[in-house]
């Protein structure tokens, strides 16, 4: 791994290239924290979502974490049940000043988390840590589900600054898209019993409306399929049940 000297961000300038100074524009993105305020449900409930494929494939990964681009996310919307409050929208818009809706990656600025830092400067990740704890990191560009992430030219710039050592040849491989990826584990099967839990199914009656109402958009909002099996009962009016599939 070959590292290049302190300056070398001077002398690139000398020779006329390009070393920016992290003001690239950064599209709206969401990792799974971000889609479950979007959509006001449990924080574990877009992982599910991915797991039954309602979610698709992340559009990008970076230091193992999965993150999709705000046209991804739209399309899980379903009307009258599975719907993206405004005002949160709002809120998370504002939070990412500057950004913009895009449905390529390919627009996106290389942006880097804490595993690819380690990379560019040849250190552990808790070393990375220990700096960012000592303030000798600068603060991240942008922070989803609570993971920091810095454009590569915000940490290439202060480590100019700094006169830190940097690798050319991880930052060849960042700029050509390489990022450090999630464990290979599986993802758990939707089918695989103990793995899931699944609402234990209820029966309403024509009565409790408002309560049968309820517990079906919380099931439907959880990802989740519903079978109604309408049945006679010996009551004054007929029950319902309603029982989460897996």
């Amino acid at each position: 791994m070959t590292f290049a000297r302190p300056g070398w961000g001077r002398e690139a300038r000398r020779r006329g290239e390009n070393v920016a100074m992290g003001t690239e524009r950064i599209p709206y993105l969401l990792g799974y924290h971000e889609i479950a305020r979007l959509f006001q449900v449990a924080r574990d409930a877009p992982l599910q979502w991915r797991k039954r494929s309602l979610l698709q494939e992340p559009d990008c990964v970076i230091s193992g974490s999965p993150y999709w681009l705000l046209p991804t996310v739209f399309a899980l919307s379903k009307p009258g049940y599975r719907e993206i409050d405004l005002q949160r929208l709002d809120d998370y818009k504002a939070g990412i000043p500057g950004g913009y809706v895009t449905h390529d990656t390919d627009q996106m600025p290389p942006l880097i988390g804490i595993q690819e830092v380690s990379w560019i400067f040849g250190k552990s990740s808790s070393a990375i840590g220990q700096w960012r704890n000592r303030g000798t990191l600068p603060r991240p560009d942008l922070t989803l589900s609570g993971s920091p992430l810095w454009r590569l030219e915000t940490i290439l710039a202060d480590a100019e600054r700094r006169d830190r050592s940097v690798s050319q040849t991880v930052i060849a491989r960042i700029r050509a898209g390489e990022r450090a990826q999630p464990s290979r584990r599986r993802l758990p099967s939707p089918h695989a019993g103990e793995q899931e839990i699944v609402p234990a199914a209820r029966t309403f009656t024509s009565a409790e409306y408002p309560a049968a109402t309820s517990f079906l958009e919380s099931v439907l909002a959880a990802g989740h399929a519903v079978e109604i099996r309408p049945h006679p009962f010996n009551l004054p009016s007929p029950k319902q049940d309603i029982s989460p599939l897996d």
